[in-house]
């Protein structure tokens, strides 16, 4: 008997309309947990190498945890898995909110798709049924028109719809896909992978009930939780800002990103920071599946040029920073506005601000002009114009469609790849936190294996202050010293390693690291029993930890089949100049030296050839993983 998990995975050809179901016994779920576990499984198993990310051999899983669905708060989360249009890695990219949860009760705990449909289609998931629904009349409509339409064909408003739009029909490399409107698959071009299968969405309702081992556990663990996490200091701001409060935090430590990383703070930037969005935009807080912390927020603007669609949701601190300070622009109600176009078109956020911002860069050196725009002079501190480029991308309309193709492309055109102004690792845009001030972020950045993330693993100012509840929550992962943010040393690699583990863990299992220690409040122990009482193993840390390893070793895999090497765990040169603003102004943080140094060290931790990246024979063997040696040779050259 499965518990927390359907057991069932469908797999859907979408060239010859062909739907087949999956039944994979408990070893499958305990090796590889849901999520980019079992995504990754798939991909480095069925993905030829060399394959266009936006053929049809390619797939794109859609797939839950074992923990998804179930009655705690912070345990709703599905994972995209597919090869990235952005980047050519190992992609995934995590989105909270209703659909996985839905897809669950609806029978399933992923979908995989392959091949491409002849004309726009979706799919409809309902209590162990599904079927392949015609999407053309929806197909290039905004994402609330396209879920309305669908829940309207499907006579309930209780369907949760997962969506690329226009941009992912487009085929915009950063596209992404919304669940509910404001929660996002938002990183790595799943949307343009999910449009260029001519699938316009995936609909969910389901009456299904998943059984678990003490029901009793979590429904107490889960209403002592929501009575008392607002008592923690983090789970209170979480409730009261949700992420808006890091404008202002991050520019008094000088980290806040200027003017495409040029700077690092603002004079005052408390126009983009929480209390002014709480006052300007805020409607309500709203929380996803069973979750108390409603850290998401809906926002209500009447503005003639600014007004929005508060279906959309409202800007976090990525978007605030995207579409904010790293163009200049310090209008909340322009940054809301261009938030509500990305939503409404499935664009990323980071990867439109990030990519903008390069080009006003290259426009104001010099390396393009006017003649190469279109006309449009590219400048920071333009609301109008990022509105106007925006919209432009999505329809990839004139310098839209340059834009549409992201920053690392656009480097490679206009011969500046090399460039230190170039934000980009392995071809994704550079989320919004400044190394020079969270060095462990840094890391991050470099060793994602689908490119630049901040969701990669902790950061590490929580393990600065030894009496610290982030800190002292992690000892049970072998973390006994505080180490300063900005530092490279040992303790800083290994205690990387082992938090790497440990996100990857919750993101396999479906779980949100807002809830759990150390970015939450829920202690590890906790976390543990809710575990084992959902799905009645006999589990540890340690076995979790290594089934989440499991996942990143095949991710790494399959890179190196793909050609990526330690020479592509690099961060832009910027990022080695002095500290432009804040404390340590003008000093320089850490040296290529350094940074060099580190990522060798992270290779000999983990068991990954030193200079290739590729997992080692020893640790492939030590994670049951023999079967994916001879799956990562490369194709030959034609």
């Amino acid at each position: 008997m499965s518990l927390g998990y359907t057991g069932k995975i469908l797999h859907v050809d979408l060239t010859r309309r062909k739907i087949e179901t999956e039944e994979p016994g408990e070893t499958f779920y305990r090796s590889y947990l849901g999520g980019r576990g079992i995504g990754y499984y798939y991909l480095l198993r069925d993905v030829l190498p060399r394959t266009d990310p936006l053929a049809p051999e390619n797939i794109l899983v859609l797939a839950t945890g074992v923990m998804t669905g179930s009655p705690i708060a912070a345990a709703c989360r599905f994972a995209a898995v597919g090869k990235s249009p952005l980047t050519g890695t190992a992609g995934e990219s995590e989105a909270a909110g209703f659909f996985g949860p839905e897809l669950k009760a609806a029978g399933f705990d992923a979908v995989v798709f392959k091949g491409r449909s002849e004309t726009p289609v979706y799919l409809w998931v309902t209590d162990g049924r599904t079927e392949i629904r015609d999407a053309r009349a929806i197909a290039m409509q905004g994402a609330r028109e396209a879920e309305d339409a669908i829940r309207a064909e499907l006579g309930s408003d209780k369907i949760r719809v997962a969506q690329t739009g226009l941009a992912g029909m487009n085929r915009v490399r950063f596209a992404n896909i919304t669940n509910n409107l404001g929660h996002f698959n938002g990183r790595g071009g799943f949307g343009a992978l999910m449009g260029s299968k001519n699938l316009r969405a995936v609909a969910a309702l389901g009456n299904g009930v998943i059984d678990y081992h003490d029901p009793e556990f979590l429904r107490k663990t889960a209403t002592e939780y929501a009575k008392t996490f607002r008592k923690s200091p983090a789970g209170d701001a979480l409730y009261v800002y949700g992420t808006t409060a890091f404008p202002e935090l991050l520019s008094a430590a000088g980290g806040l990103p200027v003017n495409n990383f040029r700077s690092s703070s603002l004079p005052d930037a408390s126009c983009l920071g929480g209390d002014t969005y709480n006052s300007l935009l805020l409607k309500k807080r709203k929380g996803c599946h069973a979750c108390p912390i409603m850290c998401k927020r809906v926002i209500a603007l009447e503005d003639p040029v600014f007004g929005v669609d508060s279906r959309y949701g409202g800007p976090e601190y990525e978007t605030i920073a995207a579409l904010g300070s790293n163009l200049n622009i310090l209008d909340l109600r322009a940054v809301a506005k261009a938030n509500e176009i990305c939503n409404r078109y499935c664009m990323d956020t980071i990867s439109a601000g990030m990519t903008i911002a390069f080009a006003c860069e290259c426009f104001e050196k010099g390396i393009i002009s006017a003649a190469d725009t279109g006309g449009i002079e590219l400048r920071f501190g333009d609301a109008g114009l990022l509105l106007k480029l925006l919209e432009m991308t999505a329809h990839r309309e004139g310098f839209g469609d340059l834009l549409a193709e992201g920053a690392a492309r656009l480097a490679a055109r206009w011969a500046v790849a090399d460039e230190a102004f170039c934000m980009c690792v392995k071809g994704q845009e550079l989320p919004l936190h400044d190394p020079r001030i969270k060095a462990g972020v840094g890391l991050s950045y470099a060793l994602s294996t689908y490119g630049a993330d901040h969701m990669n693993a902790p950061h590490d100012p929580s393990f600065v202050d030894e009496k610290s509840f982030s800190f002292q929550s992690v000892k049970p992962l072998g973390i006994f010293r505080p180490m300063p943010a900005t530092s490279l040393s040992n303790d800083k690699v290994r205690s990387f390693v082992t938090l790497e583990k440990f996100w990857r863990m919750l993101d396999s299992l479906g779980l949100c690291v807002f809830g759990f220690a150390p970015r939450g409040v829920m202690p590890l122990d906790t976390m543990l029993a809710c575990i084992r009482a959902v799905t009645g193993w006999n589990t540890s840390l340690f076995d979790l930890m290594q089934a989440a390893e499991r996942s990143s070793a095949l991710a790494r895999a399959f890179n190196s089949r793909e050609g990526f090497s330690i020479k592509d765990d690099r961060i832009p040169a910027r990022l080695y100049d002095p500290k432009p603003n804040g404390p340590q102004a003008g000093n320089r943080i850490f040296s290529r030296e350094d940074f060099q140094r580190a990522i060798e060290r992270y290779y000999a931790i983990i068991g990954c050839d030193p200079q290739s990246g590729r997992p080692l024979p020893g640790k492939l063997m030590e994670l049951d993983l023999e079967w994916a040696e001879a799956l990562m040779r490369p194709a030959p050259e034609a």
